[in-house]
């Protein structure tokens, strides 16, 4: 093993939080090896105001940092797991996936709600999620959803700035940030909105071809958590999905049993399909599960009609 490692992330508040975290596993199991972080700024970040859908999808966070490892200027990198593509360079892998966190979303707000129905008539809602938006809309067709991004900080300060009723937000951001959120009320959403693909899972890209990485990375790999969002990518893949329209898809345990959890919706709210509670105990779940939900997209969902 090399006795220096360099790892690459992007340089957000949440990214070297989620970074620090893998480091001090690592580093309790290999305490002779050094770790250093080298920051990567990705399209993503450089263009904050523009739409995901617009800019590329989700993959414009991972894209340079990608590069770096090709060319072997980083030995890993730490990914937030909803923004990596289902499809990967021929050369890279992910290498661990370290256990889950929650996947679901919350709504923040300075008021405190009981329910999505407990929402004022009309109330602004900050999220930039086709996701969040067309599961939302879907049972609260008089929202109004405000487009919004920036890092967490950003945008619950636009709670104020932009008259927002609140924010939806990833449970697990705010838990690895450990978030100031006094003044704030959390609500989350487990029962209303099914999570992204992946999200509140790491993922640890490295190099096919290198052997001593891979070893080191596996020894903080969380088999379930790997087994469930591997069910998620391949529904995922089998849509094609980035974030140019609303897929939901969540594998979990429940007792002795794996379930998915499957949904595409239009981003208006008008049209959502879902195959919820699927049993999940073989690969191969989600391309079923993706392929139930397009023999049953009557409106064109998928298509973009």
């Amino acid at each position: 093993m090399a006795n220096k490692v360099i790892v690459g992330s992007r340089k957000s508040k949440l990214a070297m939080a989620q970074t620090k975290l893998v480091i001090a596993a690592l580093q309790k199991l290999f305490p002779a090896t050094e770790f250093e972080i080298k920051n990567v700024i990705t399209e993503g970040d450089r263009k904050q105001q523009a739409s995901l859908a617009k800019i590329g999808g989700k993959g414009v966070f991972v894209k340079e940092i990608e590069e770096k490892l090709k060319n072997s200027t980083i030995d890993f990198a730490v990914h937030s797991l909803k923004d990596v593509m289902p499809a990967l360079p021929d050369e890279l892998i992910l290498g661990a996936f370290p256990k889950r966190v929650s996947p679901f979303d919350c709504l923040v707000s300075r008021q405190k709600f009981a329910s999505v129905e407990d929402l004022p008539h009309g109330a602004r809602i900050g999220t930039n999620s086709l996701r969040r938006q067309g599961q939302l809309l879907s049972v609260r067709p008089d929202l109004e959803i405000v487009p919004i991004r920036g890092n967490i900080d950003t945008r619950l300060r636009k709670i104020d700035t932009e008259n927002l009723v609140g924010i939806v937000l990833a449970e697990a951001g705010l838990a690895r940030l450990n978030a100031n959120l006094n003044g704030y009320h959390i609500m989350s959403l487990k029962d209303d909105v099914i999570p992204a693909v992946g999200q509140g899972c790491l993922a640890i890209e490295c190099r096919k071809n290198d052997t001593a990485i891979r070893q080191m990375l596996d020894q903080i790999n969380d088999e379930t958590s790997a087994y469930c969002v591997k069910i998620e990518r391949e529904f995922m893949r089998e849509l094609g999905g980035s974030c140019n329209f609303p897929i939901g898809g969540h594998a979990y345990q429940k007792g002795s049993q794996i379930l998915f959890d499957g949904l595409i919706a239009s981003p208006n709210g008008e049209h959502v399909i879902k195959e919820l509670r699927v049993p999940a105990n073989k690969y191969g779940v989600g391309k079923m599960v993706a392929d139930q939900l397009l023999a049953k997209d009557k409106f064109g969902i998928i298509e973009g009609e």
